[in-house]
């Protein structure tokens, strides 16, 4: 299983929390190590409290009810209660939680995976990516309750239901080679224009704005495109040469094709079955 395991269900986390990192672990799972989110359905202000080397939780004053979720590291992550995950394929490194340029709120990772590109017969890994999400969202799943990971990954109404909510979402995506803009550029639109049977005027604009952020620029190994979801019909683009961007580079405003791109990573035939398959493992512990 790929990235992080969130056990239980959990009810809403709200707020914007500074990140806390802590060296990374090493390669093996410590199972009594991990981080403790408390989260309970009230009113008053989200507060920080310091925990024991290891661990940390966030928890709500006055509230009438508590659940928890435990966040831990999966056997093929970095283990240890550190704040990153390890994408095993490829290395590359994903923060469990992060604020992203244009989010209102902090995003957990969900499920991280690697995109690979066939040459002839040679397999070729081009990047790793990873979903994040307003835990909110998890919230609105519980039709799901005790589904497993395989009946979860083939039931497109599920990821259907994540695209449609309204709370934030991006994918993360790391370069793990250099490659063109426009040669990644073409790759991306081969895949999301066929999902765009009838585009509009309102649809070319957004491909052309979208495809106007790649053209001619390097993409080196290490960096790392962002594409957030706002809305269901609003997208934000950012990229870097290295870490997480700190802009938005565009805005792309249609929903058939911000549908159209999220159906590429999470739809029947995704570009990237490990990223699917470690979200759904995900949220089967989740929803179990």
């Amino acid at each position: 299983m790929d990235g992080v395991v969130l056990t239980s269900v959990p009810s809403v986390i709200s707020g914007v929390c500074p990140n806390r990192v802590n060296a990374a672990g090493s390669r093996h799972h410590t199972p009594n190590q991990g981080s403790v989110l408390r989260t309970v359905n009230c009113v008053s202000s989200l507060s920080i409290h310091p925990s024991q080397k290891g661990s940390s939780f966030l928890r709500k004053r006055n509230c009438v009810a508590t659940s928890r979720i435990v966040v831990k590291s999966a056997a093929s992550s970095v283990g240890n209660a550190d704040e990153n995950v390890e994408e095993p394929a490829t290395s590359v490194k994903f923060q469990r939680s992060v604020t992203l340029p244009g989010c209102s709120t902090t995003l957990s990772l969900l499920g991280t995976g690697f995109r690979e590109k066939k040459f002839a017969i040679i397999g070729v890994k081009v990047y790793a990516a990873g979903l994040y999400v307003n835990e909110s969202i998890l919230t609105g799943l519980t039709a799901w309750k005790g589904k497993s990971a395989d009946e979860i990954q083939r039931d497109s109404s599920l990821f259907s239901s994540i695209f449609q909510d309204q709370a934030e979402k991006s994918l993360q995506i790391v370069l793990v080679r250099d490659v063109d803009g426009k040669t990644f550029w073409d790759a991306l639109d081969e895949a999301i224009s066929p999902r765009i049977k009838s585009p509009t005027s309102d649809d070319k604009t957004a491909l052309s704005t979208f495809q106007g952020i790649f053209q001619n620029r390097p993409l080196n190994q290490g960096s790392v495109i962002l594409l957030t979801w706002t809305s269901p019909s609003k997208m934000l683009v950012s990229v870097s040469s290295g870490g997480l961007p700190k802009d938005v580079d565009a805005e792309i405003e249609s929903g058939s094709v911000t549908s159209a791109l999220f159906d590429v990573f999470f739809g029947d035939s995704p570009v990237s079955p490990t990223l699917k398959s470690s979200v759904a493992n995900q949220l089967a512990m989740v929803l179990k």
